[in-house]
């Protein structure tokens, strides 16, 4: 088949004529008038330059060139090739070009190896979240890929600083259906208890119902936002609910109720949590003036509702 052959001399070969000939050989048919001769040689050579570029994301594209080359005959229209409405040669010429200038990156996604991407170049960003290539239907794949792939290296780099609610949280995010959670035990909670902003929540709110001896507040009364940079990048602004029952030693059995909507392009405020960390500069730098492309990237973020539940003694918290 004429799609399982390459051609390399395209250069070399003297005028239309001779190229659509060379075209009509390598695919097996035979004369052709000239406006299918042509409408074959477009095919073939989009085919050609896209099979240079091995994205699962662009097999559609092949296919859809493949069926029409298969379809070309002496009396096809070319309103009958689905193919033109998908893809012109140029656009398959600026694919290749993109694909070929940031290779090292896309072979290192496609082995799963993001762990060997430590640096993340200018240009592979400025790629992936740039509006003008994100606009063009037949490079968006390419780019929200890029975007993924980005991604998937921060997922890696929150681990290796410890930070693993935030890295299981992006992480969840980039799942193709992203399903809401509910976390009942775990690390997680043993950070909350112990945070300090958590306290001071739990405190405050007690001040209201200290002279009560049973109290529970509202669903979205009541609001948190930590300063720990594990739990900001995974609970960025939380409500909490409590429910109180005080106990013959006056002190609490306190049920506790956090929940979040998941929004990773809502971290607005992600740069107050760099410091001096080269990871962390590197990351930011690939993100942080990005939301608004990220949000708008929907097949690669997802939002989710996270829920935590847990219970404690007003002990655990100074009370």
């Amino acid at each position: 088949m004429c799609y399982e052959t390459g051609l390399y001399d395209i250069k070399n070969l003297n005028g239309e004529s001779l190229l659509n000939k060379k075209i009509l050989a390598i695919c097996n048919k035979k004369r052709l008038p000239k406006k299918q001769s042509q409408m074959l040689t477009n095919r073939y050579l989009t085919l050609n330059l896209l099979n240079n570029v091995p994205l699962e994301e662009y097999n559609k594209y092949k296919k859809a060139l493949q069926t029409d080359i298969k379809l070309i005959n002496n009396h096809t229209k070319i309103e009958e090739l689905n193919s033109f409405n998908m893809i012109t040669m140029k656009q398959a010429s600026e694919i290749k070009k993109q694909y070929i200038k940031h290779k090292d990156f896309f072979q290192k996604l496609m082995d799963g190896k993001y762990d060997s991407i430590q640096n993340l170049s200018f240009d592979i960003i400025r790629f992936a979240f740039s509006r003008y290539y994100n606009n063009k239907p037949y490079l968006s794949d390419m780019t929200q890929k890029a975007q993924y792939g980005i991604l998937q290296v921060g997922v890696l780099g929150l681990r290796g600083i410890k930070w693993n609610f935030a890295s299981d949280c992006l992480a969840h995010s980039l799942q193709e259906k992203a399903e809401d959670i509910i976390i009942t035990e775990g690390e997680a909670i043993g950070k909350i208890i112990e945070n300090e902003e958590f306290k001071l929540k739990i405190n405050e709110i007690m001040k209201k119902y200290e002279k009560q001896y049973f109290f529970s507040t509202g669903k979205e009364e009541e609001s948190i936002t930590f300063k720990d940079p594990n739990l900001f990048f995974a609970l960025h602004n939380a409500y909490i609910e409590l429910t109180g029952r005080k106990q013959k030693d006056k002190t609490w059995n306190l049920d506790i109720t956090l929940s979040d909507e998941y929004d990773f392009t809502d971290l607005q405020e992600i740069e107050e949590y760099v410091d001096n960390n080269d990871y962390l500069k590197s990351f930011v730098g690939a993100t942080a003036n990005n939301f608004a492309m990220i949000a708008n990237s929907c097949n690669v973020v997802h939002t989710y509702h996270i829920t935590i539940k847990f219970s404690i003694n007003s002990k655990e918290v100074g009370l």
